[in-house]
């Protein structure tokens, strides 16, 4: 009689744990790069030395889900950027566009020394949300990639490198005005019907915090009316070699005057850090964002195309409105385990009130990726970027990297 219920009991754990599962899972991605930027003076910015990200952005991961009965699922998504190459590690993550020199963030003094991006941000939130589905569908709530970037990057439309210059803008072009790649949301993700689904989302912007708004605007007790909402919508066709995807994003955003020293006030009335820009510019911000992507896989060569067409609505300074337009192919020509790939792309952002060009980004991209395993890949690239607005602080990066990624 024990020996039946001690069997019982352990039937019963084991059919517990089959119903939930947690997950483990990242990404660690390191090589050995140089990387040179160039002004239209003789002032330039050279690095090289061991460096991580150029295929991919490292990560560490948690995901779990639990069956709810019923058909609905739970579920959820705890993921962290990292740089295996800084001795932060969990503190920061590698940005692409900058120098990876390391003890060097994207602020203060770094910023002359990276160019126009910093090496490392502090943001290492990648994903946290938790969701349900079922067979209506998803629904997901939390700090989420957004639909910009889930077709922007996500989709495979984009078949070059973000982690290096020439596969780093065109794609993702007119996404800060949009409201940034993650973003606080709730997300609804439709079933497949004839392999078209649909993603709704409702939220914040690219800061990951909600609406806020207080009483009143105030300097000195550190009080402002700020507001911020997000919504977009994004509908993917996939159809055996086909996936295609449409998608716009609107961003309002009203902000208080207020100076650049400006101390906002957080949660329990903690002091929030100062600001390091005035804004004079009271009236809502409208950005926009219109995305197309498409791939087609002809097993020879598969073939990515990406077009954005967007406007910022205004700035934190002005009300003049910057128009973002830009496109990106890519291609590449798999021969068994090696894989050559190819980019170029276009980017240019216009004031529509003076009609000066503020960028004019011209970007092409090469590299070999040799897949040693299902999770494991070597690789080499190279690219450039170019601003030829004028006016450009730097208008040439380049940077070449021979590496090795490891997902588990």
């Amino acid at each position: 009689m024990k020996k039946s219920l001690i069997a019982l009991a352990a039937l019963a754990a084991t059919a517990s744990f089959a119903q939930s599962s947690v997950t483990i899972y990242g990404l660690v991605d390191i090589g050995y790069g140089t990387h040179k930027t160039t002004g239209p003076s003789a002032a330039s910015i050279k690095s090289s030395g061991v460096m991580d990200g150029a295929h991919a952005g490292s990560r560490i991961g948690f995901r779990g889900v639990e069956d709810l009965g019923s058909g609905l699922k739970a579920e959820f998504v705890v993921e962290q950027g990292i740089s295996p190459t800084n001795d932060e590690m969990f503190g920061v993550r590698s940005g692409f566009a900058g120098h990876q020199v390391d003890g060097f963030s994207s602020a203060g003094s770094a910023a002359a020394l990276s160019g126009a991006a910093g090496a490392y941000v502090q943001g290492t939130n990648r994903q946290s949300f938790l969701g349900i589905s079922g067979n209506a569908g998803t629904v997901r709530v939390g700090y989420q990639y957004t639909n910009l970037y889930e077709l922007s990057t996500l989709a495979g439309y984009h078949i070059g490198s973000e982690g290096v210059q020439g596969g780093d803008k065109a794609h993702t072009y007119g996404a800060a005005a949009a409201g940034g790649t993650r973003a606080n949301a709730i997300t609804y993700i439709s079933p497949s019907f004839s392999g078209v689904t649909l993603r709704l989302q409702y939220g914040s912007g690219s800061a990951g915090r909600q609406e806020y708004e207080a009483s009143s605007a105030n300097t000195a007790s550190g009080l402002s009316v700020d507001k911020n909402v997000r919504t977009s919508v994004m509908a993917k066709y996939d159809n055996g070699p086909l996936s295609a995807a449409v998608a716009y994003t609107q961003n309002n955003v009203t902000q208080s005057a207020r100076a650049a020293n400006f101390v906002g006030i957080g949660a329990y009335g903690a002091s929030l850090p100062a600001t390091s820009t005035a804004i004079s510019n009271t009236a809502e911000r409208q950005g926009k964002l219109t995305q197309l992507g498409a791939s087609y896989d002809f097993n020879v060569a598969k073939l990515g195309f990406t077009y954005n067409d967007g406007q910022s609505g205004g700035s934190t300074t002005s009300t003049d409105n910057t128009k973002y337009k830009a496109h990106n192919l890519s291609v590449s020509v798999p021969f068994g385990a090696v894989v050559p790939f190819a980019s170029i792309g276009k980017a240019k952002s216009t004031n529509q009130t003076t009609g000066a060009l503020t960028e004019d980004y011209k970007q092409q991209q090469i590299g070999v990726r040799y897949n040693m395993s299902k999770r494991t890949v070597a690789y080499v690239m190279n690219g450039t970027t170019k601003n030829e607005a004028a006016g450009a602080t730097y208008n040439k990066d380049t940077k070449t990297v021979v590496g090795m990624a490891h997902s588990f």
